[in-house]
């Protein structure tokens, strides 16, 4: 029964704030796309790559505001957390067009952030620094994800869902122990995230883990099917034309 209003409340709680967030970021998401497709591959790689170290700059940022404004949180305000932490490896992607480490964070940006920007965890509203530092980072994070797939036409491969889920277990094997370290709950493995989140229908820790595991491997799987099936049906209908 719990479950049941959770799920409810999960799904009837967006605020117009959010609505218009999401509804704007879609459209600017297309006209980015079809803007940035136009130039010569080198100028789209560049300007992806800019907006990469823009992510990571305005995330890194947080830590010497915080310390100003004397509410800096080692156990919170240290990019440990997944979309904290994926602009900076986003930045060695579009610095070196590497198609594997592409492939191994895709699952995490489709899973992880994008549930994320459905339910959100952030304390403020727009136009709050760590607001715009949330959703700037959150949105942007799935147009970088996106747009090889999109635009430049890189492949996922099935031994990239087993690659991404060894690669997150040991991240999170790592941040486990830097949490034991910081009475911590950073990438969420101590605890499920406060508020009401996806999360929030799995059972209690340390059960969740486990739970969470299971639901990784499937919707990965999915998403790489999904993938599959739409690349296939692009390439069929090139091929028609």
């Amino acid at each position: 029964m719990n479950s049941f209003f959770e799920t409810t409340y999960l799904f009837s709680s967006y605020s117009a704030e959010h609505l218009f967030l999401l509804i704007g970021f879609v459209v600017f998401f297309v006209w980015f796309i079809r803007s940035l497709k136009q130039k010569p591959e080198s100028i789209q790689q560049r300007i992806l790559l800019v907006l990469a170290l823009f992510l990571t700059v305005l995330q890194l940022a947080k830590i010497p505001l915080n310390h100003y404004t004397g509410v800096f949180d080692v156990t919170k305000d240290i990019p440990l957390h997944m979309c904290n932490f994926l602009p900076m490896i986003m930045v060695w992607v579009y610095a070196t067009k590497n198609r594997t480490v592409w492939a191994t964070i895709f699952f995490w940006i489709i899973l992880g952030v994008s549930q994320a920007n459905f339910t959100p965890s952030v304390e403020f509203s727009l136009f709050h620094y760590d607001a715009i530092r949330y959703w700037m980072v959150h949105l942007m994070l799935v147009l970088l994800g996106l747009y090889p797939a999109i635009v430049w036409g890189w492949e996922l491969e099935l031994k990239d869902v087993g690659r991404s889920f060894i690669a997150l277990n040991v991240v999170a094997g790592v941040i486990y122990f830097l949490n034991l370290i910081l009475d911590s709950n950073y990438l969420y493995v101590m605890d499920k995230p406060p508020g009401t989140t996806f999360f929030s229908l799995l059972p209690e820790w340390p059960v969740y883990i486990l739970v969470l595991e299971a639901i990784i491997i499937v919707w990965s799987l999915m998403v790489w099917g999904v993938f599959r099936m739409v690349k296939s049906r692009v390439v069929n209908k090139k091929a028609v034309i």
